[in-house]
């Protein structure tokens, strides 16, 4: 039988998002793509990626080489993130309709860059 009936379906904010940190807890680039799949079905559009802090600095910046020393307690260059890892997270996630927001905290969570940049340390 046909029921007169509408159905409207749609986000109540445009907003919806989840945020991970991988400057104190790392996340390999195959948990991203995958914590992006799992975005994708539950209608989330956007990543908040805390990409470093004062923790850890675990971004192979190629402008700025030496900060990688300041990735994780034990500066373990292996637990990082390249120009080419995040170009393609965001290439994956654009492709699924989520947008990546990388975050970087200047100036007051900038501890880690110590290790990579002694020289504009203030301690």
């Amino acid at each position: 039988r046909y029921a007169p009936v509408t159905l409207n379906d749609s986000p109540r904010y445009l907003h919806r998002g989840l945020m991970i940190d991988t400057a104190r807890h790392y996340l390999s680039v195959s948990e991203i793509l995958r914590m992006i799949d799992s975005l994708v079905m539950n209608k989330f559009n956007k990543l908040h990626w805390h990409l470093v802090d004062a923790q850890s600095f675990p971004y192979d910046s190629p402008t700025e080489p030496t900060m990688i020393n300041g990735a994780f307690v034990n500066h373990n260059k292996q637990l990082t993130y390249t120009q080419n890892d995040l170009g393609a997270v965001k290439e994956y996630a654009h492709a699924r309709g989520v947008e990546v927001i990388i975050e970087v905290d200047v100036p007051g969570h900038a501890a880690s860059w110590y290790w990579g940049k002694p020289e504009i340390a203030a301690c």
